[in-house]
């Protein structure tokens, strides 16, 4: 037992120095000093002159793995050509084929690769390593306000997403003088095609939008915009006043819901209603080719009253109910072609012809609204080319469309005409708000110019 008990109490003694001894030991590698049997510790000061060199060796350690990674991959900006696939772009610009079918079996989630267009811009991120490029990553606009990424992971497989933009809501006003066309001069500002066909629609009663609507004639629209960062529009809400000022003069309407109706619907400064008891030109984007009266006839080669109007348009092109009424006629008529004839109030009726084809629901007896597609621009019967052939016949006698006087429709009345002035101040003062911003920008913008020229002349 005594030598047992030896045995344990010289191993507890050593185990006891040794620990020691290692403790001591790894003090002194951390920078602590033995010394007497104590062991010392550095000073503050060295505890932070080494704390600082580290942080030195790790943010170096950090860039240098940073600045190789980010030199080992490489931009490429490519834009889509006419005739390309985007699996053929990926391939054209260094990626395998394996590559591009995985990239693209990701993609398919989210965007159909078939509806890239040409002419969009493409962002593609290759990676260099052994001596070679893989791709690893993707990313273009899909839509206005939203973009495709596709990303290569550690692994080697590619994920997609679509990335929603950050929108912004604004009233939007726009006043400018048409320029070229009016179509193309909203578009340029920043409307879309939606507010130039509510405006053709408005003002479908009452102008020839292909005589009437000069370079130079001025416009108004105010409506709701979602724009992006980069100023683009994306998507509008409601149209709210339009303005339009030809050789014929100024014309302005808001929008206005009276209670009890299912639209809202256009109306003047009095609350008038913007919509005639017969349209004008019951056709959008036509040009007038024929008007009414004594012409000589393209065909039989001798002068005859022409009794209608004509409006050349391309084949297809719809043709609306100039107004409510009743279809009297629909199908083949002689040299008219295709024909359809509309019997509306007051001995009023209006007739269509030369039509490439007549709805399927458009026949004898069925009542049509006021904008109704009744059939689609053609060249049948005796006719020399695609156009529509218009007539208003007033108690069968033919009219002029371009000069005939029609009553207005709804005017508002009572409580309804309260509401639409209220409706109609708001609007205003929406107006105003918008002109004011407009002035005090382009104000900025010429302080900024004239400081500019200033700081130059210093120089």
């Amino acid at each position: 037992m005594t030598g047992s008990f030896n045995l344990l109490s010289s191993y507890s003694v050593w185990r006891t120095i040794a620990g020691g001894a290692l403790a001591a030991a790894l003090a002194v590698g951390a920078g602590w000093a033995f010394s007497e049997g104590a062991i010392v510790g550095p000073s503050a000061a060295e505890l932070e002159a080494r704390r600082a060199a580290q942080e030195a060796i790790d943010l170096q350690t950090q860039h240098a793995a940073f600045t190789g990674a980010f030199q080992s991959q490489e931009a490429r900006a490519v834009s889509v050509q006419r005739g390309q696939t985007l699996a053929s772009i990926l391939v054209d610009a260094g990626a395998s084929p394996a590559e591009a079918q995985a990239a693209l079996v990701s993609m398919g989630a989210v965007f159909d690769p078939r509806l890239i267009r040409p002419g969009q811009e493409i962002q593609l991120s290759f990676e260099h390593a052994g001596g070679g490029a893989q791709l690893c990553g993707i990313a273009f606009r899909s839509q206005p306000g939203a973009t495709v990424v596709v990303s290569r992971g550690a692994e080697g497989a590619y994920a997609a997403r679509e990335v929603l933009m950050p929108l912004t809501f604004e009233i939007a006003r726009i006043s400018a003088a048409v320029e070229g066309s009016l179509y193309d001069s909203a578009l340029r500002l920043g409307a879309t095609s939606r507010e130039v066909e509510a405006l053709a629609d408005a003002f479908a009663f009452d102008v020839d939008f292909q005589r009437d609507v000069r370079p130079g004639d001025g416009f108004e629209l105010v409506f709701e915009r979602f724009y992006d960062e980069d100023g683009a529009t994306v998507r509008t809400g409601d149209l709210l006043f339009l303005a339009l000022e030809t050789r014929r003069g100024p014309r302005e309407f808001y929008r206005f819901q009276a209670p009890g109706d299912r639209n809202a619907d256009w109306y003047d400064g009095d609350g008038k209603s913007a919509r005639k008891f017969l349209m004008k030109t019951p056709i959008n984007g036509a040009r007038l080719s024929s008007g009414f009266g004594m012409r000589r006839h393209p065909i039989l080669g001798f002068s005859r009253l022409h009794q209608g109007t004509d409006f050349a348009a391309r084949s297809g092109t719809p043709v609306m109910a100039a107004g409510e009424g009743t279809v009297v006629r629909a199908g083949w008529f002689g040299t008219y072609g295709n024909y359809v004839r509309i019997r509306h109030t007051d001995g009023y009726e209006t007739a269509y012809a030369h039509l490439s084809r007549i709805p399927r629901g458009v026949r004898p007896g069925v009542g049509v609204r006021q904008t109704q597609v009744i059939g689609y621009v053609g060249t049948t019967g005796r006719s020399t080319g695609p156009h529509l052939h218009y007539e208003v016949i007033y108690r069968g006698r033919a009219m002029n469309p371009m000069s005939l006087r029609v009553p207005t429709g709804r005017n508002l009345s009572g409580r309804d005409l309260e509401l639409f002035q209220m409706e109609r101040d708001r609007i205003d003062r929406l107006r105003r708000a918008r002109d004011a911003q407009e002035e005090a920008a382009l104000r900025a913008g010429a302080l900024r110019s004239a400081s500019l020229r200033g700081s130059l002349r210093d120089t």
